[in-house]
């Protein structure tokens, strides 16, 4: 039987409603599922703590280019970014760390 990925709809929600880019600091930006690094599979999206807030344009992008050049280009890890948005999300009461 395969495990469950955790889902928490309250994430992406805070993330879209109240956080900015890690990269621009617009707001409003859409939650990004981490991808690559061993997190996520084909056909599969890694767990809802596992996101960070990118605008919709770098989202596209990291989605178009791939993340390994989109990490190259910014000079930003998904990793780094998912931390920050964990930081984040703690300060805010949405999740407990």
């Amino acid at each position: 039987m395969a495990s469950k990925v955790y889902r928490n709809k309250a994430i992406g929600k805070h993330i879209r409603e109240e956080l900015t880019c890690c990269i621009t600091e617009q707001p409003y930006p859409v939650n990004h599922h981490i991808i690559g690094c061993g997190y996520s599979g084909m056909g599969t999206k890694a767990a809802d703590y596992l996101q960070m807030a990118l605008c919709d344009p770098l989202h596209r992008e990291l989605h178009d280019k791939g993340w390994r050049s989109f990490e190259k280009k910014y000079g930003r890890s998904q990793r780094s970014m998912v931390a920050e948005t964990l930081v984040k999300l703690h300060a805010d009461c949405v999740i407990d760390i």
